[in-house]
């Protein structure tokens, strides 16, 4: 019974790798290699949680921004990646993951994202 099932993951996964290379679109509710799928799940969660974390610099500086000007510019950046990390949360979900579960795992340590944000934005 195994030896079937393998041979038709075998075939699935042929079928899927000649998909990417004809540079067809793969949909979240297409078959993908179990693999695939976790990469895909990774990257996405990581790209997510980097936009949305990416948003406490700016954030921290609007109360301090010297003009109306200025406050608006930012508050247009953090609004950007807000809607940027949401789109991103949405594909997610779309790959059956759920939006909370997500933030739980960045908030737990268990997710990454860019460390870059992690660096004190001093000016």
């Amino acid at each position: 019974m195994s030896t079937v099932s393998s041979q038709d993951s075998a075939v699935s996964e042929a079928v899927f790798a000649q998909r990417i290379d004809r540079g067809d679109k793969i949909e979240s509710q297409d078959w993908m290699p179990e693999g695939y799928r976790r990469t895909l799940l990774r990257q996405i969660s990581q790209h997510a949680h980097s936009e949305y974390v990416g948003m406490l610099p700016e954030g921290f500086w609007l109360t301090r921004a010297p003009s109306l000007h200025r406050k608006c510019v930012l508050l247009a950046k953090v609004q950007d990646e807000a809607g940027h990390a949401q789109y991103l949360y949405s594909a997610l979900e779309s790959l059956g993951v759920d939006r909370d579960e997500a933030y739980q795992e960045l908030l737990a340590g268990r997710a990454k994202y860019l460390n870059i944000f992690n660096y004190p934005a001093l000016t």
